[in-house]
């Protein structure tokens, strides 16, 4: 983790909808993760899975169902349909397969010495499981704001309040 190797440049984390603990601290199995890269590379089945995705009506439907407690609104939706381009595809194909659980960041949570926030929507069911950060990590916080998941977009004052607040 950048902040662990970097405790001068880095004093503080703030993260706004991370996953559960569970999910930071468990690896995904390499055969699911190959699994569901090459599914999205592949060229029948990636270019029919992105050409869903990528469609204004999937993106409105998806960021209205795990995003945003209230309707996305249509500067959300032209954002996103401007920034689906092909250059944009793998790093959305190695997240969206799960590369970024390749492994535990367990070690790299518990070892760096940064105060953590973590910051929730109040709407978000998987809040609950972020309770363990807390527990397991000595320095850290927990803070509910208005929201879902896209926190910095849904509730703008209350993410800037939270940093000047807190020093960030």
């Amino acid at each position: 983790m950048l902040a662990k190797r970097n405790p001068l440049t880095v004093s503080k984390l703030m993260l706004t909808s991370p996953p559960t603990y569970k999910d930071m601290t468990t690896a995904v199995p390499t055969a699911e993760l190959e699994r569901n890269y090459n599914f999205l590379k592949s060229e029948i089945f990636g270019s029919i899975a992105f050409s869903l995705l990528e469609s204004r009506a999937l993106i409105k439907f998806f960021s209205n169902r795990f995003l945003f407690l209230d309707e996305c609104d249509e500067e959300w939706l032209d954002e996103t349909e401007r920034e689906s381009v092909a250059a944009a595809r793998t790093p959305v194909q190695a997240f969206n397969a799960g590369l970024l659980q390749h492994r535990s960041f367990e070690e790299d949570l518990k070892e760096s010495p940064q105060p953590k926030l973590i910051v929730s929507g109040a709407a978000d069911k998987r809040s609950i499981g972020r309770q363990p950060y807390k527990e397991q990590l000595d320095t850290c916080s927990l803070v509910t704001i208005p929201g879902l998941n896209v926190l910095p977009w849904e509730s703008p004052k209350e993410v800037v309040d939270l940093i000047r607040e807190l020093g960030y």
